[in-house]
């Protein structure tokens, strides 16, 4: 696995898991597929409850079993996440035989990358990841997708909110951000289009098997799909373990050796 397909997989199928931009035009669809609009007090209503059932932690450790596509390519790795709220994002990426491929470490104010494969790194400001998305992305927003909460730019007073025998549908528009979510009779997500028609991008996220565990409940089986020009990704995870709100370790150190990518 060449050094720079390897950052394209940790930033594109991992970092990138929803946050390419969405359009500025509502995404077509038709009313029937859309259900009914529902009244000025059933959408708070809805967004209460949407809210009441977000994940809350203070961290977050999990661990999945992942299948990632890129193009034609395909791999198989386990992915360890460990979420410290409001302040850092770690991830391991494991290859065969347990070898750990690459090292990833996002706070607020940067994005720092190690490629053990190839000895790399990467270390540059977050906004960094606007190369890859939209400038509407934020740390806090990263930290919500990474975990199946919807993001705050999902919500505004303009939300608009349907619902049909599945559910509810949310659609709304920050800045040139527009996006849908599904939303099941639980007011869980189960589905997340984000579509950027200018710049030919399409991400779609798929949120199944929700379990309880330390009386939280989390998607244990999420899918991602994300299209560009010239690029497709699809990732699989099947997240096995959960924890909650322990003591977490987030060792990151760049070995002198190691060559700095530009």
């Amino acid at each position: 696995m060449q050094g720079s397909l390897l950052i394209r997989i940790v930033f594109l199928g991992i970092v990138s898991v929803a946050v390419l931009s969405c359009s500025s035009k509502k995404a077509a669809m038709s009313t029937a597929a859309l259900g009914k609009e529902v009244s000025r007090a059933e959408r708070l209503r809805v967004l209460r409850q949407m809210d009441a059932n977000r994940l809350y932690f203070n961290t977050f450790s999990g661990r999945a079993k992942s299948k990632i596509a890129i193009n034609r390519d395909s791999y198989d790795v386990t992915a360890n996440v460990r979420i410290e709220r409001d302040k850092a994002i770690w991830i391991s990426v494991t290859a065969l035989m347990g070898i750990e491929a690459a090292r990833v470490l996002i706070t607020p104010d940067s994005v720092k990358v190690i490629n053990r494969l190839q000895a790399e790194y990467i270390s540059k400001p977050f906004e960094y990841l606007y190369n890859f998305t939209n400038d509407e992305l934020d740390f806090f927003s990263l930290q919500e997708l990474l975990v199946g909460n919807v993001v705050h730019q999902t919500v505004s007073r303009d939300t608009e909110v349907w619902t049909n025998e599945s559910g509810y549908l949310l659609r709304s528009q920050h800045n040139d951000l527009q996006c849908s979510v599904k939303l099941d009779t639980n007011y869980r997500p189960t589905y997340t289009l984000l579509n950027d028609v200018i710049r030919n991008q399409r991400m779609e996220a798929y949120y199944a098997d929700y379990q309880f565990s330390e009386a939280q409940v989390f998607p244990s089986h999420v899918k991602i799909s994300i299209a560009a020009e010239a690029f497709k990704l699809q990732s699989e995870m099947h997240y096995s373990r959960l924890v909650y709100n322990e003591a977490l370790d987030m060792p990151f150190t760049i070995p002198t050796r190691y060559k700095a990518i530009q």
